[in-house]
Parts: C-alpha cells; sequence; structure tokens
C-alpha cells in the first residue's frame, strides 16, 4: 500500500473550551483533512457527552486510548500529528506517541508552548527524548533555536510554521485617522491575571489621569477565579469598557473600533498570541510585553514590544502621546500592521503547504 493512501492520526485537544491552543488545532486540522484522510483523537480534559456523559475526564482519555491503540494495530498509517502540551500531560502525549513510533508510523510534533524552553523540566526531557528524531513543528526561529539548543533536536528535523499562515485575511478596513480626536485602546485575550488585565486597566488610567483622550474596550471571557476583582476594577476606572465575549463577525467589529491593541501579558510561557495577528490582520498596531515569539511578530513599524512588566506603564505612556501627537504615524502603522501579517502569512502559507505534503506522504 503506498503510503499516501494510509490515514494521518491527529492527536490533541479541540474546542470546546475556546483558547489559543485549541483553536490552532481545530484550524490545523482541517487543513490536515484537506490532503489527507484523518482520523481524530480529542485528548480535551471534558467529560463525554450521550449516553457517556458521566465518564469521568480519565475515564474518556483512557477509552479514547484504547479506541486508538484499536486503531493502530488494525491497519498501517502514513503518520501521527501530535500538538504537545505544556506540562505533565506530556506523558500522555508520549503514550500515544510511543505507540505509533513502535508500529513505524511517523510523528509529527507541532510545539505551541514555551514552558518547556524557558526551562527544561525532566519530564519534558524523557518525552523529547522519545522524539529526538521525529519532525518538530515550531512557531518562530528563535523557538526552534531553543528547542534545538535545549533537547539537542537535529535541526533538520524542525521546521517553522507562524500562526499566521493558519489564520485567515479579513477583509477589515484600515482606519487610518484618529476618532473624534481620542485614541481608543483595546484588550482582546481571556481576561485573566496572567494576560495583563489589571495592566492595561492601569494603563488607561494613568493616561485618562494625565489629560489624555483615551477609551479603553475589552473583550473576552472573564477567568472566574478573578471575576469579582476585575469587576471592581472596571467599575472604578470609569474609563473601560468589556463587552464579553467575541467571536467571528463580533470579533471582527470590536477590530474595527479600536487604534491600537495593547496585550501586556505576563504570561511567562506566551509563545505567538493569535489575538496580535488577528490585530494586525485588521489594520490595528500592537503595544505588547516581550514574550515568547512577540519581538519577531512586532516590529517597530507595527507597535511597541516593551521588555519587562515594571516599564509597561512609563513606555505604554510615552507610545501613547506618540500617537496622539502623531496622526500620520497612527495612521502609516495601521498600514503596516496589515501589510506584515499579510507578509508573514504568505511567507509561512508555503511553508504549511509543505508540511501538509510531508505529513500525507504525497
Amino acid at each position: 500500500m503506498d503510503i499516501s493512501s494510509r490515514k494521518t492520526l491527529f492527536v490533541g485537544p479541540l474546542p470546546p473550551p475556546v483558547h489559543g491552543f485549541a483553536e490552532i488545532n481545530r484550524r490545523m486540522l482541517a487543513r490536515l483533512q484537506e490532503t489527507a484522510s484523518v482520523e481524530v483523537f480529542d485528548v480535551a480534559p471534558r467529560k463525554s457527552g450521550g449516553l457517556l456523559a458521566s465518564v469521568s475526564p480519565w475515564l474518556r482519555l483512557f477509552m479514547l486510548f484504547v479506541k486508538y491503540l484499536g486503531e493502530l494495530l488494525s491497519r498501517r498509517h502514513s503518520a501521527l500529528y501530535l500538538p504537545l502540551s505544556g506540562g505533565y500531560r506530556q506523558f500522555i502525549d508520549a503514550c500515544f506517541a510511543s505507540v505509533a513510533l513502535l508500529r513505524g508510523v511517523r510523528v509529527f510534533v507541532h510545539h505551541h508552548n514555551f514552558s518547556y524552553l524557558n526551562h527544561h523540566p525532566f519530564f519534558a526531557r524523557i518525552v523529547l527524548g522519545l522524539l529526538r528524531n521525529s519532525v518538530h513543528v515550531v512557531l518562530c526561529p528563535c523557538m526552534g533555536e531553543q528547542l534545538s539548543k535545549g533537547y539537542c533536536i537535529p535541526v533538520d528535523k524542525i521546521r517553522v510554521i507562524s500562526n499566521a499562515a493558519i489564520l485567515d485575511s479579513t477583509e477589515q478596513q484600515i482606519i487610518a485617522t484618529q476618532r473624534e480626536g481620542k485614541l481608543v485602546l483595546g484588550f482582546l485575550s481571556n481576561i485573566t491575571a496572567a494576560k495583563g488585565c489589571f495592566d492595561f486597566i492601569e494603563l488607561v488610567e494613568a493616561a485618562v489621569a494625565q489629560g489624555l483622550p483615551i477609551e479603553g474596550m475589552m473583550a473576552g471571557p472573564v477567568q472566574a477565579e478573578i471575576r469579582q476583582s476585575f469587576e471592581d476594577a472596571i467599575n472604578s476606572s470609569g474609563c473601560v469598557k468589556h463587552i464579553g465575549p467575541v467571536y467571528g463577525d463580533e470579533k471582527n467589529n470590536f477590530l474595527s473600533q479600536i487604534d491600537v491593541l495593547v496585550f501586556p501579558t505576563r504570561y511567562v510561557n506566551e509563545a505567538e498570541p493569535v489575538t496580535i495577528w488577528e490585530a494586525m490582520g485588521a489594520g490595528v498596531p500592537v503595544i505588547s510585553l516581550s514574550r515568547g515569539c512577540i519581538s519577531g511578530m512586532v516590529s517597530n513599524d507595527v507597535g511597541w514590544v516593551i521588555e519587562g512588566p515594571a516599564r509597561f506603564i512609563e513606555e505604554g505612556l510615552q507610545a501613547i502621546k506618540y500617537l496622539l501627537d502623531n496622526g500620520a504615524a497612527l495612521a502609516n502603522m495601521k498600514v503596516a500592521a496589515r501589510i506584515a501579517f499579510e507578509k508573514s502569512k504568505q511567507q509561512y502559507a508555503n511553508n504549511l503547504d509543505a508540511l501538509l505534503v510531508e505529513i500525507s506522504g504525497k
């Protein structure tokens, strides 16, 4: 049997819930299904539905693994596509990968997390040692360098594919002028302290306190643990509005209403935030903290990348004042943001097409 006629195995978490990792997995699965027949094993930690609604997540996972074993033993497969988890769940990923390797199936590991690149925990050393000679997909060149140096992954086994390649182009009209003499700052993410929601509110408050014509808009679901403190911060600020979760056209509408995306993420394992690409694709400049791949995403003509949380408010205010004083600069950055997104999307789309061919074996 020719390898291109065999099925590809997909093992990874899919929505719901909707978050960056699961959403990119969903989009990657759709691309895989364009070029190959795919058997899907959704390992998201949730309970089963229907008749199995009472089954615990761990029992569901065990049942899924048994099904996976049956699939591997019953026929030959072209490849296993494995989006790698960031913590101890890597051992679960390793169980799926080990069986595939024993059956001679080629494994493609997709990395979405810097947790085991910033540090090298023992479990990651074990798992990536097992997968050393598999193909590894990373989000940016610096991620590939850290993976290669930290875990001795051969450079010729690394493929660089930005999330930009998997996102859709938007037809947003670029709004190149300020709105009624003010600047609208936007925050779009799951709303958690680690993603910088309180830093965003503090920046808007600091700008308003200096008499700057600033308005803040926030969109995204609020983490339950901070709901009360977040609502208190919003109510006390008087200059920030939260509109709740937005998806699809509602997200595009939100992006059309803001002038700058502010993303002060404190999440130490941040990789390549989809929200930044979405903003740039809609012609929105960015102010962000430096994490993961962000410095390579946001160039000087697109926005500002601030090196540390201690400097965020001061340098964020400087960026805001610059944009308020230079309408032409804001207009140019809006155009540059859109161009930068489309350029990255096209560059890495070619890499993605090559990877899909490699996975399918055609």
